[in-house]
């Protein structure tokens, strides 16, 4: 059993943030980007679902239509709403998974997902377990697809602390993707446990030799599919650097990414968040929405140098704090990402996300009462693709 400081825990979580609904997994291996929507209105999906529902519509048909809507029932802040969309769903699907497993995996996750957005972990962790279920239940057992979902199941294990089980998943898929000619599963199943040892190294040099170890075996792989697990790895040495180093030089470290030119945001520095010790760190009765209020979206552009510009607010919840908006500014306007391969006259890749606040809960046994079990923690969703949406 590996047993870290919690230095590291918090390290390989900001790292480690794989949204809970990523429509294209491992584009982007640091970001902290929550939730990557697509889609229409809310006004037209809400339509479409009950359209869909009053002609008895197919179930694949019911799942497209629900998990459209809840997204944009997230964009809405209308996250509860979301989840009681998902779990409806859920109840009338989910019996589907041998015949579209697929469809009721990504719904399933969509639900472990949202559930995170409210703070709700455990309830998350057994959704995920859930979501591997629904494809095994309805692929062949050599589908590459069951080896990636497999990955999704390891990071759930190790944000829980359970390090062994973890890295045992993250090998065990690289082999089998290695031996099956899966290529960009065997990079993602590499950079995974690559992470987690080269943030151990950070805290414990124990740990430095199997780092570096990892970090050659796939720095030295060559299969093109391969090459943007090889760039985070690269990207990687960089984030270590202004994470442990707090006196290191931003600017300085990022000119040693000049090599690397990547296609979608690759995060690279992120400045720490303070939302306060104090109240933060007292216990209580919350309800499960209590985070829900607290967002923000802004628009920004990433620039070709990977720096954060033109940062503007572009909605809020009617309750947010000057104060909060502030440190969510700070923490976006800090940001430094890969540098980006762009047209020579390009400013920039423009974006929009939402910043909100989230506090884990855990429900007292025999009551109803959720009591707050950590921290607030700032989570964010990836909101580009509604930028140009229809009222």
């Amino acid at each position: 059993m590996l047993i870290l400081p919690l230095l590291l825990l918090q390290a390989a979580d900001s790292a480690n943030k794989a949204p809970p609904v990523r429509v294209s997994p491992a584009q982007d291996e640091f970001a902290d980007s929550m939730v990557t929507v697509t889609g229409r209105s809310l006004r037209s999906t809400a339509a479409s679902l009950e359209q869909c529902l009053a002609r008895r519509c197919t179930p694949a048909e019911d799942i497209a239509a629900s998990m459209e809507h809840a997204e944009n029932q997230l964009v809405a802040g209308e996250i509860q709403g979301a989840r009681k969309t998902l779990i409806k769903s859920r109840s009338r699907n989910k019996r589907y998974a041998e015949s579209l497993p697929r469809e009721v995996s990504g719904l399933l996750q969509f639900d472990a997902d949202v559930a995170l957005l409210l703070g709700m972990p455990d309830y998350g962790r057994i959704a995920t377990f859930d979501s591997i279920d629904a494809l095994k239940a309805g692929l062949p057992a050599d589908d590459p697809s069951i080896a990636a979902k497999r990955l999704t199941v390891a990071d759930v294990f190790l944000r829980q602390g359970k390090y062994s089980a973890a890295i045992h998943m993250y090998d065990a898929v690289a082999r089998r993707a290695e031996e099956s000619g899966w290529p960009a599963v065997q990079g993602a199943a590499m950079f995974r446990s690559l992470r987690f040892y080269a943030m151990a190294a950070s805290v414990n040099p124990a740990y430095a030799y199997e780092s570096r170890k990892r970090y050659a075996a796939l720095r030295e792989t060559t299969d093109p599919a391969m090459k943007p697990m090889r760039d985070a790895a690269h990207a990687l040495t960089a984030r270590l650097k202004l994470l442990s180093d707090k006196d290191a030089d931003v600017d300085e470290v990022m000119r040693g990414l000049a090599g690397v030119k990547v296609s979608t945001p690759l995060l690279i520095y992120a400045p720490s968040v303070e939302l306060g010790a104090g109240s933060s760190a007292e216990l209580g009765y919350v309800m499960p929405t209590a985070g829900a209020s607290q967002w923000v979206d802004f628009n920004y552009r990433i620039g070709p140098d990977g720096a954060v510009r033109d940062v503007e607010i572009v909605s809020q919840a009617p309750k947010v704090s000057s104060g909060l908006i502030a440190t969510m500014k700070k923490a976006l306007v800090g940001r430094r990402y890969a540098p980006l391969d762009l047209p020579a006259d390009s400013t920039g890749m423009l974006r929009r996300e939402r910043f909100m606040v989230v506090a884990d809960t855990a429900q007292v046994t025999n009551t109803r009462l959720n009591l707050k079990a950590g921290l607030p923690k700032l989570m964010t969703m990836d909101l580009t693709s509604k930028m140009n949406a229809k009222p």
